[in-house]
């Protein structure tokens, strides 16, 4: 009976579809090949964010580090830029939370995946990022926003995706 080997093929097919659908929730997923995804709609599995390192150059808008997770593996999926708006930043910092201690869920993030500006002159690339706040674009394509060209450790928001310009690999420790 050639039905039962076919159903187990199907159902191996379908299962193993959603694991791989739930890994391309991942900053290093979106940063691996970040052109198809540009100004597109996108959903992250967030495990915590951390606040940025430099004051946001519009008092309006705040900048975090959402550092996600790959649910199917529970390991980690790198960091990306979010821009949220300055009010909810309390709230936003609050529902995602600012470490991983204590931590067993996940929360998702929806926002635009884009690039900021840069700075061709000075030979420095853009940032990915998330736009939260569904205000980014404007001010960009107004060139009224430059964003900091900061280090980020331990995944990246550099323009190529981890390991890319703007990132600082993580140190290894010796065995």
């Amino acid at each position: 009976m050639k039905l039962i080997p076919t159903i187990a093929l199907t159902v191996t097919l379908l299962a193993s579809s959603q694991v791989f659908a739930d890994s391309k929730r991942t900053a290093e997923f979106l940063l691996s090949d970040p052109k198809p995804h540009q100004d597109q709609q996108v959903t992250l599995d967030v495990a915590f964010v951390k606040p940025v390192h430099w004051k946001s150059p519009l008092p309006e808008i705040a900048f975090f580090h959402a550092i996600t997770m790959d649910r199917t593996d529970r390991k980690p999926g790198g960091s990306i830029l979010v821009a949220v708006p300055a009010e909810e930043s309390a709230k936003f910092a609050k529902k995602y939370g600012m470490d991983f201690d204590g931590r067993s869920d996940m929360t998702t993030l929806r926002g635009t995946f884009m690039v900021s500006g840069g700075k061709k002159e000075h030979g420095r690339p853009g940032i990915w990022l998330v736009d939260s706040t569904g205000k980014l674009a404007s001010l960009l394509e107004q060139r009224k926003l430059d964003l900091p060209d900061e280090k980020i450790e331990g995944g990246g928001a550099g323009p190529d995706g981890p390991g890319g310009p703007g990132v600082r690999p993580r140190p290894r420790r010796p065995l």
